[in-house]
């Protein structure tokens, strides 16, 4: 049994260390809180049990994300820590999930092998998600008197959990590391640039995300339009907010998710399918994250960023992701259809990004041309940012270091490449359990790759530096993989074409 601020409590033990499972980090944000930033947690008499995983937010059910169930009463979050008294560096966990799905207790963020491997408190956390979450209000329902930017108030609100209560499971409240893939590493990007969570943690890791996932608050409204004229329910637009239950709330979002955004407050990079983000409130999030971190404000903080070889193989060939779409149908797609693809994601310059990638791939057979595509949406959603938020914290100052991964696996009937979530198992060191050999096809080499991974890990969450040479002095990144051991994220000639496409920051 152990003591927090808010109550005491009682875990398990398993595989060499203490879990905590649903701990509430903030009240629930039910009733007059639905809409609003985080409130405290009221203390419980007695002890306890934090045995169980609570339900997800509010999201569609997902076998594969393992979110059968959701609930209003969502602000919870899970605690592994070793054996032992400390101080243990801590290590927080945000999910991922397009900012619309996911959840702490997925099977492949189970905490219990890092923590034991590394001697850290690993802290899975769960912030509200969709419209939940990122729904911008002000203009379109001002009677709500909705606070902005509620998923990542969430974040924030966890984080100053840590630093309340951490030192109670054995962690060390100075030496946080925030981690997170996907939405997560957009996430954490986010954190190093919202003043609110300045002080809660050292160091962070951005797995596969970016600093430019946000949108202007015009952009957001139109998204929330969207959502509302698809609301049931009678009377005022507040009142069915106020109202409207979960799965509902969440068919009606995805009216929304038809639309196209400009993210990271420019025409050049439009954004389908996930629009809902941090908005620039110029409040809780006065400015684009990377535009910040370039101009100094997490210059104290360490950070490491890096991608998956081949992130958008996920999404365009397995069939689980890519809405079901066989091999046949994309290998069958001729030049013309390519280019109208490549048009959408980068309108007016599809012919010359064909060109280039043409040029720089070597193309899968059993892909096809659609190889092409998948590369450019890797390097339009993921690479060029992360190059950027690497370029920019290492300009003003902060130390940074980059990070690749090579490791191919065939998965859903297809050579999936490095994909996304194929580093998350790596991680967490489950490359050998039924979810972590989908993304790494198990095995004694995954296993080797996965101790690398997390020695890494832990040894900059314990130290502040991973074991390889800083970002500032040549520009290059460590592999893990097949590859060069160092190697540069991006060609020449794709810097060049992308170079106006995604601006470094002013």
């Amino acid at each position: 049994m152990i003591e927090i601020a808010s109550g005491k409590l009682t875990g398990l033990k398993k595989q060499g260390v203490r879990e905590y499972r649903g701990i509430p980090f903030a009240a629930p944000p039910m009733g007059e809180n639905r809409f609003r930033a985080p409130q405290p947690v009221t203390p419980w008499a007695g002890v306890r049990v934090a045995d169980a995983f609570r339900p997800a937010a509010w999201q569609q059910a997902n076998p594969l994300m393992g979110t059968e169930q959701i609930s209003d009463d969502c602000l919870y979050l899970n605690v592994w820590a070793p054996e032992g008294e400390g101080p243990f560096p801590v290590m927080v966990w945000v999910h991922g999930g397009a900012y619309t799905s996911g959840s702490p207790s997925q099977l492949l963020y189970q905490g219990h092998r890092l923590a034991a491997s590394q001697q850290v408190v690993v802290v899975n956390i769960t912030y509200r998600l969709g419209a939940w979450g990122f729904g911008w209000f002000h203009d379109v329902a001002p009677g709500l008197e909705a606070d902005s930017n509620l998923g990542l108030r969430d974040q924030v609100a966890a984080l100053q959990w840590v630093q309340e209560n951490i030192a109670a499971f054995g962690g060390d409240p100075s030496r946080v590391t925030v981690f997170g893939e996907s939405a997560g590493g957009f996430s954490v990007a986010t954190l190093m640039a919202t003043p609110a969570a300045k002080s809660l943690f050292q160091r962070a890791i951005v797995q596969s995300g970016a600093a430019d996932f946000v949108l202007a608050p015009d952009q957001a409204s139109r998204v929330t339009e969207a959502l509302l004229a698809a609301l049931p329910g009678e009377g005022g637009v507040s009142d069915r907010l106020r109202n409207t239950e979960a799965k509902p709330f969440v068919k009606a979002q995805l009216a929304a998710m038809r639309l196209v955004v400009d993210r990271g407050l420019r025409k050049s990079t439009p954004q389908f399918g996930m629009v809902y983000m941090p908005v620039v409130d110029g409040d809780f999030l006065p400015q684009s994250p990377v535009e910040a971190i370039a101009a100094g404000c997490a210059a104290d903080k360490e950070l490491m960023a890096g991608v998956c070889e081949d992130e958008w193989h996920l999404f365009q060939f397995a069939p689980p992701f890519n809405g079901g779409v066989g091999a046949d149908r994309f290998l069958a797609f001729d030049t013309a259809e390519i280019l109208r693809r490549m048009n959408r994601q980068l309108p007016g310059r599809a012919q010359q990004a064909f060109d280039l990638y043409q040029q720089e791939l070597v193309i899968n057979p059993r892909r096809g041309l659609m190889d092409t595509v998948s590369a450019l949406e890797t390097d339009r959603t993921f690479r060029v940012p992360t190059v950027r938020l690497l370029d920019a914290h290492a300009a003003a100052g902060g130390a940074a270091w980059g990070f690749r991964f090579a490791h191919e696996v065939e998965a859903f009937g297809m050579p999936l490449g490095a994909c996304h979530v194929s580093d998350v198992p790596m991680v967490f060191g489950l490359t050998d359990t039924p979810a972590g050999q989908i993304f790494t096809g198990g095995g004694a080499v995954a296993a080797a790759l996965s101790e690398q991974v997390m020695n890494a890990w832990g040894g900059f969450a314990q130290h502040g530096e991973p074991g390889w040479p800083l970002w500032r002095e040549q520009r290059q990144a460590r592999t893990f993989g097949p590859g060069e051991s160092m190697t540069s994220l991006m060609s020449a000639p794709r810097e060049t074409f992308w170079r106006d496409i995604i601006p470094a920051p002013a």
